[in-house]
């Protein structure tokens, strides 16, 4: 398998760009524009979206320490819907991304005016991780975002953003997939339930048992991966009609090096491809283009696999979507 660096970003549909990025930039440290695309008819992308026009504007945008982006999609062509009613921890799904800082509760005294936190700090004490302090809030549209305590912010409130949190339904057909397939295969954290009692007002139910593991791919500057399986309550499966573009987590990219080759891998293994490989349009500046493929994890969950060269920031004809 050709193995993936980490994860580059993750992909948010939302309905309303401009409240979105605000609160992201302005109160979660997203201050970097690594990436802006007006509106605009993208033909590559069809094939995901499951239409036969895709239209969208977006932006992504990075924390100034580094780490995972997150790529804010408004779609237009196909009209969107909620993926779900109401968002909850634990549903089948990219569920959150986690944020570093170096005090947990300077952060809650902070915001709190303008965040919605689910609870105050609490500590967890993780095998191969130790003791720090966590909080989780919602962002306006309700999508979760979790806040640990965990390296330096060099000046900043945040020190980057640390993970990307997938929720899936079985731990033990997962990990293998991520840590053995695509290579994710540093582990930071292995199998353990110390999230269990911790997270019940993110789930809104009382005794929440969930098993966890954090992933790392080992490329420099790249995020890892958390799987979770929440046993009690359940998490709800993806809903069927769910498509590309609706408003709330859609999918996370990883980093990697030949594209062609992940497909070929992908096929091989029998797993489902939402797309050819795509070819994004690098421009004149940027003579050696990247390229992209959707697929599916084992529990149906779109991930995205990214070749982009390392030539700076992109605007929206770099991106080409």
């Amino acid at each position: 398998m050709s193995r993936v660096s980490g994860v580059h970003h993750v992909a948010i549909g939302v309905n309303d760009l401009g409240r979105m990025t605000a609160f992201y930039r302005d109160l979660m440290g997203f201050t970097e524009v690594f990436a802006e695309f007006a509106e605009s008819e993208q033909e590559i992308m069809r094939e995901v979206t499951r239409s036969t026009r895709a239209v969208f504007y977006g932006a992504t945008l990075q924390q100034k320490a580094g780490g995972i982006m997150l790529e804010f999609i408004r779609m237009v062509e196909p009209a969107p819907r909620p993926i779900r009613r109401s968002v909850r921890y634990g549903d089948i799904g990219v569920a959150k991304i986690t944020l570093s800082t170096a005090d947990v509760p300077s952060v809650c005294a902070a915001l709190g005016d303008w965040v919605d936190f689910c609870s105050k700090p609490k500590t967890a004490a993780i095998p191969g991780l130790g003791e720090y302090q966590f909080v989780y809030c919602r962002d306006p549209e309700g999508n979760l975002v979790e806040i640990r305590s965990g390296g330096s912010a060099k000046g900043q409130m945040f020190g980057g953003a640390w993970s990307a949190g997938v929720a899936v339904c079985d731990l033990e057909r997962s990990v293998p997939f991520y840590r053995d397939f695509l290579g994710f295969d540093a582990v930071t954290a292995d199998v353990h339930d110390g999230f269990s009692g911790l997270v019940d007002e993110v789930t809104g139910a009382a005794g929440t048992q969930v098993r966890s593991c954090l992933l790392s791919a080992g490329g420099e500057g790249e995020g890892m991966i958390e799987l979770f399986e929440t046993r009690r309550p359940r998490g709800r499966s993806i809903p069927f009609s769910a498509l590309w573009g609706d408003f709330g987590h859609l999918q996370v990219a990883f980093s990697c090096d030949d594209v062609d080759r992940i497909v070929e891998d992908l096929t091989a293994a029998g797993l489902e491809l939402l797309c050819s490989a795509k070819t994004l349009d690098g421009g004149p500046d940027h003579p050696d283009p990247g390229v992209f493929v959707y697929a599916r994890d084992p529990d149906g969950i779109p991930i995205e696999f990214l070749f982009i060269p390392r030539s700076g920031s992109a605007t929206s004809e770099d991106r080409g979507r």
